[in-house]
């Protein structure tokens, strides 16, 4: 597949995680909501890995330090945005939504800058 589908279903894939995330943090998620989180969590790493094959990115070697900062970004989001919704009152949810936003903008400028 070309760089570009990848790219596209990359960027389609953040921005429903996002939407997911908001609707996990601000209402009582739905169960579809929730698996919904997870399934587009795992399609942005496996987009994710087909843009770095179409980089260039070989497999033998140890992936750049802005690729593993993104990885950790996302994973840290990933778990953080359900235990959230779950488990924080109302002012803790609002902290991670303004967390999600600034640390969704840091992974945008390691992918656009890659530093």
């Amino acid at each position: 597949m070309s760089y570009e589908f990848y790219k596209i279903l990359h960027l389609f894939m953040i921005f429903s995680f996002l939407v997911l995330s908001v609707l996990n943090l601000t209402t009582v998620p739905s169960k579809m909501v929730k698996i919904g989180n997870g399934v587009v969590s795992f399609l942005i790493l496996v987009a994710g890995m087909g843009l770095l094959a179409r980089i260039g990115v070989s497999h033998g070697a140890g992936f750049p330090t802005w690729v593993t900062l993104k990885m950790v970004i996302w994973l840290l989001l990933a778990v953080l945005i359900p235990v959230a919704g779950k488990r924080f009152p109302e002012a803790g949810k609002k902290g991670t939504l303004v967390a999600m936003v600034v640390l969704s903008a840091v992974a945008a400028a390691l992918a656009i800058t890659k530093p």
